[in-house]
């Protein structure tokens, strides 16, 4: 799953790639979390713009029940089924750009978080889905951890690397195959307890310890 995120200057790191800020600009936010709004790539008229989105998806069958939990993650294997994501996922793709992500480890001490990025340091791209209903919403694929990984946590993003991304926004194509084509290599790291709480958000969160 993908429950936290870093993401830091999104409109400048992506810059190589949009058409249209639409009043985006940088920000840094080293603990992001559902609810927050935050900058993700769509795409339209075959070009790719960046939007500041709000995390967590309410479907439409659940407008208006205030008991509902927004939707963060959506698993890859089941979106082509799930009422949730099933018309979403035939048109409405988007990809979060991110800095790394966090994840916590069950260990006989608790819980304990590591911090996860791309090994050569640049930034991370996450498979997303979007919607307009009250707010403009997206939620974020997830898929089986891969490797090392696995030692941390059972799922992981869905992560693409830049030359994939006119293959994601190929609606004609399944996502599920853009998982088996992982070219991304991660390294991780433990950290701080103190991403803990949404109330810390600060760089040195990304510290190891």
């Amino acid at each position: 799953m993908c429950g936290r995120y870093v993401t830091t200057n999104a409109f400048s790191k992506s810059k190589h790639l949009v058409d249209n800020p639409d009043n985006v600009i940088d920000a840094e936010n080293f603990n992001a979390y559902p609810t927050c709004i935050l900058p993700v790539l769509l795409h339209r008229d075959k070009k790719l713009i960046i939007q500041n989105l709000t995390w967590g998806l309410v479907p439409k069958w659940a407008e208006g029940k205030e008991d509902f939990r927004p939707l963060n993650n959506a698993r890859l294997e089941s979106v082509d089924e799930k009422p949730s994501f099933k018309s979403l996922v035939k048109k409405y793709r988007c990809i979060i750009p991110a800095d790394g992500y966090y994840e916590w480890q069950q260990t006989d001490q608790g819980k304990q978080p590591f911090f996860i990025k791309r090994s050569d340091g640049k930034q991370l791209y996450f498979g997303g889905l979007h919607q307009k209903n009250k707010d403009h919403e997206f939620t974020i694929l997830t898929q089986e951890s891969e490797g090392d990984l696995k030692s941390i946590h059972h799922r992981m993003p869905l992560m693409l690397d830049e030359s994939q991304f006119d293959q994601f926004f190929d609606y004609d194509k399944n996502v599920g195959h853009l998982a088996r084509e992982q070219l991304i290599k991660l390294s991780f790291f433990k950290i701080s307890k103190s991403v803990n709480s949404p109330k810390n958000n600060n760089d040195k969160l990304i510290n190891e310890i």
